[in-house]
């Protein structure tokens, strides 16, 4: 309580995204990552009851037990991926603090927020080129990656576990608020349709093409363009068809699995 009362923490919760506070990286919570009395009383709370004190790492340790259990007492890499908010931010150094002291090499990266729906499209961008290019990066490089589905808003979780699927994940995780234990989502394979996967990579090539061209030499109808926007996949901007942000992330990642020798 006496954390509480002096660093105001019972108001962060409802901290708007917008609030000066809470703006990362420059808000005033977004600085209390590096005051030791507040993290350590964190972390204190977490050691008195992990899985209870977390829901996101309540997961993780589901995963790593779960793991352990079928493969041994393998070493674990653990990716934290705060969104772009001081509370968000100051939570996963926490969680990092506590992982690390039981021996997880752990790396935060911060994933654009989703504020508006003017930005949904760049929040997916960056959870693709933050989460996805990580999984598809270890992935190539031979380890199995295990995608924790728990945490995040639902439209956010629901793209994560497609594209990670895409991406190569090993398995995907899930724990109810009311499970005591995990549940693994199924990995059903996965495979983009060879006409949009061309398309979409002509089209995020050039950054978008002509309406008349994708007429007249590609051979589409208004009814194809209105699917590709109903798909969330791209958008006609004037007399332009253009690729969303997170399909030109999505297809820049993909490609390495396709040519895993590109930018090694």
């Amino acid at each position: 309580m006496e954390v509480v009362g002096r660093y105001g923490v019972e108001r962060w919760v409802d901290m708007s995204l917008d609030s000066p506070d809470n703006s990362y990286p420059l808000g005033r919570v977004c600085g209390l990552s590096g005051d030791g009395y507040l993290v350590n009383a964190f972390v204190d709370f977490i050691r008195s009851d992990p899985r209870a004190s977390c829901a996101e790492l309540a997961g993780v340790l589901a995963v790593v037990e779960d793991v352990w259990a079928r493969y041994g007492k393998v070493p674990i890499e653990v990716g934290l991926y705060p969104t772009a908010s001081c509370t968000s931010y100051l939570a996963s150094r926490i969680l990092e603090r506590y992982l690390v002291s039981g021996g997880f090499k752990v790396s935060v990266r911060v994933v654009e927020a989703i504020r508006s729906v003017e930005g949904f499209d760049e929040g997916l961008a960056s959870l693709v080129d933050q989460v996805i290019g990580d999984v598809v990066d270890y992935s190539r490089r031979g380890f199995k990656v295990y995608v924790n589905a728990t945490p995040g808003f639902k439209a956010e979780t629901s793209f994560l576990v497609i594209a990670s699927i895409l991406a190569g994940a090993s398995a995907i995780y899930y724990i109810h608020e009311s499970f005591r234990r995990p549940v693994k989502l199924p990995i059903v394979p996965l495979e983009v349709r060879r006409d949009y996967l061309s398309l979409l990579e002509s089209i995020a090539r050039e950054g978008g093409v002509e309406l008349a061209y994708v007429y007249s030499t590609l051979g589409m109808t208004e009814a194809d363009v209105k699917d590709l926007e109903d798909r969330y996949l791209a958008y006609s901007d004037e007399a332009r068809l253009k690729p969303r942000k997170w399909v030109v992330k999505l297809l820049e990642k993909l490609r390495w699995l396709r040519e895993p020798e590109e930018g090694l």
